[in-house]
């Protein structure tokens, strides 16, 4: 059990100690020191030990576990991320690590350990995280979620032995969500005419399903029925890689409108009709990065055509449904299959205009 080395330091007391850390996935001693306090409140070293000891009690005792001695960017990076990209969907992998990028030069700055990471650093890493980004107030609070969440997993794992840090923090106010664009049924109909297959009949889906894109790219043709009237959502695809839907909610049963049955009918014929609905030459799921950069963007651009992203497809799914003269039970069965809700009469009171509210 080590005691550490005292010694004056300005017009302080520092402890000089060890900590194991890892490092390259194997534990190592790493000489550390810490200030305990100023000598004008304690005049000798007899007088300081207690405080000593009390630090050094959780590293003797080994409670706090090597992690705890980790930068907290480095704990993030290869420990945090890690766990999440081998437990979670790949999807909000991807956004955990666009939080992390928020914070990462901020903590490469002041080199905090986990050990030490307390709420007042906690406090003034998210305000100087966020003091010169132009984001909406929702991005600021996933920014504290990320965070919470990977302490959390540090306590979990013993890296610390108090509260999450991140729990009293405040967050600065961000913007106010703009409305979220949604395509109208003229829009969709000079898309679909300025695009070609496949991409026309993965529009067509999206626009007339209510499905997130990664559901679309998720389907196989195993999960139609055999009169093609409904499809069965269980699974969704990021950059390739298939994972489960977003919530429990979203794998369900939806019907299909005949425009989507016949377009689909017509795109298998052109295909092998068997894996991925939406596949590369190799067989493999379609990437929506690459799809979007290469086939949809140009395509529209060439007809000023503005591509608003795949949510706007979603958002504008009761209003496109409306106009085919698509009858109101099955416009209701496809907003109660996708968990979200869609007051018919008021649509067609409207004359349209029934939006999918819920989050991508």
């Amino acid at each position: 059990m080590q005691t550490g080395y005292l010694y004056k330091n300005g017009r302080y007391w520092t402890l000089r100690y060890y900590e194991l850390i890892l490092e390259n996935g194997k534990q190592v001693r790493q000489q550390k020191t810490h200030r305990l306090a100023p000598l004008a409140e304690y005049p000798n070293k007899t007088s300081v030990r207690s405080l000593a000891d009390a630090f050094l009690g959780p590293i003797n005792s080994r409670v706090a576990r090597p992690e705890s001695s980790q930068r907290v960017v480095d704990f993030l990076q290869n420990t945090y991320l890690p766990h999440v990209r081998s437990t979670l969907r790949y999807s909000t992998y991807k956004n955990y690590v666009v939080q992390f990028n928020l914070v990462r030069s901020h903590l490469e700055e002041t080199g905090v350990t986990v050990h030490e990471f307390h709420t007042p650093e906690a406090e003034q890493l998210i305000q100087a995280a966020l003091k010169d980004k132009k984001l909406a107030h929702t991005s600021h609070r996933n920014l504290k979620s990320f965070l919470s969440g990977a302490f959390k997993f540090a306590k979990r794992n013993g890296a610390i032995d108090r509260e999450n840090p991140i729990a009293d923090t405040s967050i600065p106010k961000g913007k106010r969500p703009s409305n979220t664009y949604a395509y109208s049924f003229d829009e969709v109909v000079s898309m679909l005419a300025a695009l070609e297959e496949p991409c026309r009949t993965l529009v067509l889906v999206a626009s007339l399903t209510g499905l997130r894109i990664s559901e679309v790219l998720g389907l196989k043709w195993e999960d139609f029925s055999e009169d093609g009237d409904q499809l069965t959502v269980t699974r969704g695809v990021v950059n390739g890689i298939e994972g489960l839907t977003k919530n429990d909610a979203s794998a369900s049963v939806v019907p299909i409108v005949p425009p989507v049955r016949d377009a689909l009918a017509e795109h298998k014929a052109r295909t092998s009709g068997v894996g991925w609905v939406f596949s590369s030459s190799k067989g493999s799921p379609l990437w929506e990065q690459n799809l979007v950069r290469r086939d949809i963007k140009p395509k529209l651009k060439l007809k000023k055509i503005v591509w608003h992203g795949w949510h706007a497809c979603r958002r504008g799914v009761g209003t496109i449904l409306y106009e085919l003269g698509i009858l109101p039970v099955y416009i209701q069965a496809i907003f109660a299959a996708r968990g979200s809700g869609c007051d018919v009469e008021t649509l067609y009171q409207a004359g349209g205009d029934c939006h999918d509210r819920r989050d991508v």
